[in-house]
């Protein structure tokens, strides 16, 4: 992984690798800006869509990116909706920089500041798309195999959640599996 991501960095430059060893993610609120509800959009699937209407108790229309007729905005994607957005920034950033609709909120949100990339040896480039291959390549990584498709678990370095004690193998295997879980298996 360190060889796949040493290749990969100048790609990521926003993002630091994560291993056995790195810091754990502890949330800061005391000194946290709020980068990632600031400076993303994030876009949801019907599914996210489905959950926050449901946990939040809100229509379609009270959290999502509406088009000049007042109708959902849907883009060409896996996952069509956007989340909306106020004054430079998510709808549901509250006061004190906390999310308002916790609960509820979307994959993105539920990911940051973490995420997996797999990338690709032989062609020297990131693959974010999911596929059997790359379903196969992460298998294979937790079980210590890396070849031709390898997965990275990415930590966002304008987080400043990055405080914790270093984590060890078996958290880290957790935290990696949870992210790929999150981000691959839920599309």
């Amino acid at each position: 992984m360190r060889a796949a991501w040493r290749d990969a960095a100048s790609r990521f430059e926003a993002y630091e690798l994560v291993l056995p060893g790195s810091p754990a993610f502890i949330c800061q609120p005391q000194a946290c800006t709020a980068y990632c509800c600031h400076a993303y959009s994030v876009n949801l699937g019907d599914a996210e869509a489905e959950r926050f209407k449901r946990l939040e108790g809100l229509e379609l229309v009270d959290f999502l990116e509406l088009d000049e007729d007042g109708a959902p905005i849907t883009l060409p994607m896996a996952q069509p909706y956007l989340l909306q957005r106020r004054e430079g920034h998510c709808k549901f950033l509250g006061e004190h920089l906390g999310c308002t609709t916790y609960d509820g909120r979307p994959n993105a949100c539920r990911l940051y500041p973490h995420f997996v990339v797999f990338w690709d040896l032989e062609a020297h480039r990131p693959k974010t798309t999911p596929s059997k291959r790359a379903a196969a390549s992460f298998q294979a990584a937790a079980l210590g195999n890396v070849f031709g498709l390898v997965p990275l678990l990415l930590g966002h370095v304008e987080c400043p959640g990055f405080t914790g004690e270093p984590i060890g193998d078996v958290e880290w295997n957790r935290l990696f599996r949870e992210t790929y879980q999150l981000q691959y298996a839920a599309v």
